[in-house]
């Protein structure tokens, strides 16, 4: 009886060591994104759909301020736009991060907007921001149901809210940490620069590939490959960013597969080395978030082409 007794106050002790220790770690990230709330577009999860959109929030911004700084995770994919100007863009990886820019040179006083292209080709994800301008005054602007969401592109929405645009209120996800959106680590990052240059492939030819796919059979799920069609664009040995464009614009959200090779030899085997590239309804070109160097670009969809921005 006794030994069951020290075992009782042991865990009892353990649990509210852990507990407290929650209690501090929660309280130590809401002190970073306050009032933040992830927010996704309104969406079932697991319906295992590809989804892409935009947020957007106009903000005012006092002429007292210090500095104007931005925090924020994406998952699992994002392109971060201020005032019309793209100035970051990520994916999230194994290990979601907190990403933290100085805006201060793109803001003004008054009027501002932030747009994030978000693009999930399963559909699952979600999107927390806020925003300091000053050490005492932090989460000035925070992700929330204030926000606006667009299934649909237009060049204006990074400019201001568009008349007659398909737009909807957020889900709201939940409070960090929730998830697998734990406590997130900030990492300070640099603006992206503007591109400089877009590079035409050098030659371009028809080429079969395969993709891994899952099929059911009599309740098992089996691993296959499907042979598609696709079209394998060569930029000789380089390094940059690759847009894919499209001929037409499609009315739900839609994925092209792309894979990336130094060799020829490199685009025939099966792999699961697939970049997906997922367009938001009325998109006809999307841009890589992460740099690549590669000869070969292929691109798995009728009427794509790729294109290599630096």
């Amino acid at each position: 009886m006794k030994r069951l007794t020290i075992v009782l106050l042991f865990v009892f002790l353990l649990t509210a060591a852990l507990s407290q220790l929650n209690r501090i770690y929660s309280q130590k990230f809401l002190a970073t994104t306050g009032g933040a709330q992830w927010i996704w577009a309104q969406h079932r999860m697991s319906d295992d759909w590809p989804v892409a959109f935009f947020a957007a929030r106009d903000f005012e911004l006092p002429a007292k301020r210090y500095y104007t700084r931005l925090r924020i995770a994406a998952d699992p994919e994002y392109e971060l736009f201020i005032n019309g100007r793209e100035i970051a863009g990520r994916q999230s990886g194994v290990q979601p991060e907190l990403d933290l820019f100085d805006i201060s040179e793109l803001v003004h006083t008054g009027r501002n907007r932030i747009v994030v292209a978000i693009r999930s080709p399963r559909g699952v994800g979600g999107l927390l921001a806020s925003i300091d301008i000053a050490p005492e005054t932090e989460n000035w602007i925070v992700s929330d149901g204030s926000w606006t969401i667009y299934r649909r592109w237009s060049p204006e929405l990074l400019l201001h809210d568009v008349a007659g645009l398909p737009s909807e209120r957020p889900h709201l996800v939940g409070p960090p940490p929730i998830g697998r959106w734990n406590y997130l680590t900030v990492v300070r990052r640099e603006l992206a620069p503007p591109p400089e240059k877009v590079i035409a492939p050098r030659a371009s030819f028809a080429m079969v590939g395969y993709v891994p796919a899952i099929r059911t059979q009599s309740g098992i799920a089996l691993a296959v490959a499907d042979r598609v069609r696709a079209t394998v664009f060569d930029f000789g040995f380089t390094r940059g960013r690759v847009r894919i464009t499209r001929e037409h614009a499609y009315g739900a959200s839609k994925v092209i597969n792309i894979r990336f090779a130094n060799i020829r030899d490199e685009l025939a085997p099966v792999e699961s080395n697939l970049r997906h590239v997922v367009f938001v309804p009325g998109e006809t070109a999307v841009t890589t978030t992460e740099v690549h160097s590669f000869r070969y670009v292929m691109v798995f969809a009728r009427g794509a082409r790729a294109e290599v921005v630096q």
